[in-house]
């Protein structure tokens, strides 16, 4: 409530009179007890003595200061050394709401007046008279305007036509309706480009796509609670609180990933709060800072607001100070000239200080960066004169239920369906759906990683103007940076590479330095985005499949040699493999095999081996893409794959292989030598496929009638004689070499040595006997010792190997 009456608000309307005597009388009350305590030894002439209790000061003039008791009324005292102490003092007096009144006059229509024309006379009780030189597109015009505080302490202004709120002054001054007519016309030259580019990138879709209303996690805080709601609430919600007075400058920033519907949400709300009649609710002025170059953000505002002809850096926060405007800020990441992305608050303090606690201003970037590191500063700064409150904004990615209602629309869900994880993931941001449904539609020549990376690069390419409006970075260039740094993320396996290591992969694109608007530049541009972790600036892709299509682009463009070495550092997934075979096919016309036989020889001279080898991952993959259907013999060594599926026609030989899981076509011959398949498919096939003894390296069957499990089982299921044995060497050397083999602690019951897992089924292969009696003979020998481990149920045990395991 003393916020909104001594900054120039009307009394609130409904006040909880016994909820405020409360608060008034607990501060009373404090402020007593401290006095009593002997806290403050020298209180005149703030605080005095009363007939024995403590009043505080309330008002003073040259003959009398007015002093409020803890009870009853008030006093004037003219006492002379108080009197005294209080002018050599100085604090406000008399009429301070009426001279702070006066000061925001001034403030204001230093945006409006001619200069060094303002003339202000303040004397109470008289109102407030200005005379003062508007400036118009035709001259100056000489005006005398009459403001005053009312009964109910607002301010107002005396018009021709009668007594109206301060607003109402603001909005003549400016031509309000004129106004908004001209700043409309230039958001619709925005809206008309930023359309002319979605039909470009994505064509003949505008008739196909839906509106859909994108929604906002809001921070909890005076906005909301933390949850999530449509954009168009958000800013309704924010258009609400803007004339109210609270101390700070309401700082909201939206963030999203490139493409999530920013800029687009930004231009709607600012085209309804225009297109708004009648009533001053604020409007939103809007200023795109998308490749644009200025050295302030005044420079940035009195840039857009030439062609209107009304305003300027100093009217618009006028404007934003007296709740009619909101000032929105597109791109606040993207914006050159100065360094907001490093120091945000090095840019935003000019107009955080202009505003004196008072407006809303709006930010976009294209990650959480700018919110983070804005919160940083402003606690590194906390004593900054004017401190905002930051709101975050998260733009969501779209709910399953409106992609559906798109690609069913369009109609491209069948094609969506067929996509990996990743993909699908990636649909839910705006900007890749549409292109999602644009390669739908195409003769689909292009993998759609491929397509989509170029249409991002081409829209990127519009937000890079250089000082003199050439192109900083061609879709090449900016290809090239992109995939030098996912070639950095993949060999320090981390999700994230700092600045440093950013300019330095755009330093081995270019093969040069990079220049000073370059670096500049660069931050904003590789916004796939940008993160703010662990106090230092660092970049990551987005999606996950954004990094793997650059990745595999990496792999293309670098020589044979230099290609096979990364591939042997690296372990890539089945969808950096299947681009890689699609770039690669599309760059060099032919399949990477030079490229897999190049890493087929280094993975073949590593030794020692280890299934876990980057190099055997990445063959597996790629050699799963390239051989993996074919006619005629093939073979490979030393592979590690998760999914294998042999088709076409042929023997095919893998050695030294570790496959999860083998899906063998009806026509295959298949070798196993010195491999391990966790699960056989014969499903498709016979067991004739199976070549010799292969099958004891497998440790799942599936067949057209049975998974199964364990050797006795295969061989049945193969048709071949079980064998009875009892050679103990050769049970514990089955039962060794599967426990070398398991990928975690072995944990059975301690009564039987039974396991729970079914990972561990392997056990049974010889039956329950066999195993325990192995158990017991490896633990005589001290080669295994038992853990006792604490779960629910049974009692259970781990076995744990000993240094004598390996002997002979």
């Amino acid at each position: 409530m003393r916020n909104q009456v001594f900054h120039g608000g009307p009394d609130p309307e409904n006040v909880d009179l016994d909820a405020l005597h409360q608060v008034v009388s607990a501060n009373a009350d404090h402020i007593v007890a401290i006095y009593a305590h002997g806290h403050v030894t020298e209180l005149e002439p703030f605080f005095i003595p009363i007939n024995g209790e403590l009043a505080a000061l309330h008002d003073y003039s040259e003959g009398s200061a007015t002093y409020w008791p803890r009870h009853g009324h008030a006093t004037d005292v003219t006492r002379s050394e108080i009197l005294e102490a209080l002018q050599k003092l100085g604090p406000q007096r008399g009429d301070r709401l009426l001279e702070s009144f006066a000061l925001d006059i001034q403030k204001d229509l230093d945006g409006f007046a001619a200069r060094e024309s303002i003339q202000t006379l303040v004397a109470p009780p008289e109102p407030i008279v200005v005379r003062w030189d508007l400036r118009t597109s035709g001259g100056t015009i000489r005006r005398v305007d009459r403001f005053e505080l009312n009964a109910d302490h607002a301010r107002v202004w005396h018009s021709e036509s009668g007594t109206k709120p301060y607003k109402a002054f603001l909005a003549d001054i400016c031509n309000w309706e004129l106004l908004k007519e001209r700043l409309l016309e230039e958001l619709e030259e925005q809206v008309t480009e930023e359309s002319l580019i979605r039909e470009e990138l994505f064509p003949d879709l505008k008739q196909h796509v839906p509106d859909v209303s994108a929604r906002v996690c809001v921070a909890d805080g005076p906005f909301g609670d933390g949850s999530d709601v449509t954009i168009t609430q958000a800013c309704k919600r924010i258009a609400a609180r803007t004339g109210i007075y609270s101390s700070y400058t309401n700082l909201i920033t939206l963030t999203g990933e490139a493409g999530s519907g920013k800029t687009h949400s930004l231009l709607q709300f600012a085209r309804e709060s225009l297109a708004r009649g009648g009533e001053l609710a604020p409007i939103s002025i809007y200023i795109s800072s998308s490749g644009k170059s200025a050295n302030s953000l005044d420079t940035l505002l009195d840039a857009s607001m030439g062609r209107t002809l009304i305003l300027n850096s100093r009217s618009v926060l006028a404007l934003c100070r007296a709740g009619l405007a909101i000032l929105v800020i597109d791109g606040f990441d993207e914006l050159l000239g100065f360094r907001t992305y490093d120091n945000p608050l090095s840019g935003l303090r000019p107009i955080l200080d202009a505003l004196r606690g008072r407006g809303t201003v709006i930010l976009s970037a294209r990650s959480s960066y700018s919110e983070a590191r804005l919160r940083q500063d402003l606690e590194l700064h906390a004593s900054m004169d004017w401190p905002p409150y930051v709101t975050t904004l998260e733009l969501l990615p779209w709910r399953p239920e409106q992609l559906r209602e798109l690609t069913h629309r369009l109609p491209v869900e069948e094609a969506r369906a067929k996509m990996s994880p990743e993909i699908r993931q990636m649909l839910t941001t705006p900007f890749f759906c549409l292109a999602f449904a644009v390669w739908a539609r195409t003769d689909k020549s292009l993998e759609f990683l491929q397509f989509v990376v170029e249409t991002y690069l081409q829209r990127e390419r519009r937000k890079q103007p250089g000082q003199a409006g050439v192109e900083l970075f061609s879709s090449g260039v900016l290809a090239d940076i992109f995939s030098e740094v996912a070639e950095m993320i993949a060999r320090n396996a981390v999700a994230e590479v700092s600045e440093d290591d950013l300019e330095l992969a755009a330093s081995q694109a270019l093969d040069r330095d990079l220049t000073k608007e370059e670096k500049r530049r660069l931050i904003a541009l590789c916004g796939m985005s940008a993160e703010w972790a662990e106090n230092e600036l660092s970049f990551k892709f987005t999606h996950l499949a954004i990094a793997e299509q650059f990745l595999a682009r990496q792999v293309a463009r670098l020589p044979l040699d230099q290609a096979a070495s990364l591939l042997f550092s690296v372990a890539i997934s089945g969808l950096c493999a299947q681009l890689i075979v699609s770039i690669w096919r599309t760059e060099r016309g032919n399949m990477p095999t030079e490229l897999i036989a190049a890493l087929q020889e280094k993975v073949t001279a590593a030794e020692p081996y280890d299934q876990r080898l980057p190099g055997a991952i990445s063959l597996g993959e790629l050699w799963a893409k390239v051989h993996g259907t074919g006619d005629g013999p093939r073979s490979v060594r030393r592979i590690t794959v998760e999914s294998l599926e042999l088709g076409g026609s042929g023997r095919v030989s893998l050695e030294e292989a570790h496959v999860q899981n083998l899906t063998v076509g009806p026509d295959i011959e298949l070798r196993l030598a010195s491999s391990r398949v966790d699960r056989l498919d014969l499903s498709k096939s016979t067991g004739v496929a199976l070549v010799g003894d292969s099958y004891k390296q497998v440790l799942e069957l599936l067949t057209q009638d049975e998974l199964a499990v364990g050797q006795s089982r295969i061989k049945h299921a193969l048709g071949l004689a079980d064998e009875v044995t009892e050679d103990i060497t050769e049970i514990d050397s089955y039962f060794k070499s599967n426990i070398a083999l398991a990928r975690g602690p072995i944990i059975v019951n301690s009564r039987d040595f039974a396991p729970d897992d079914n990972r561990l089924n392997w056990v049974r292969e010889y039956g329950l006997d066999a195993w325990q009696g192995f158990v017991r003979r490896m633990q005589e020998e001290g080669k295994i010792t038992l853990e006792k481990v604490n779960a629910s149920g049974r009692l259970k045990v781990r076995l744990r190997l000993t240094e004598a395991f390996d002997e002979q």
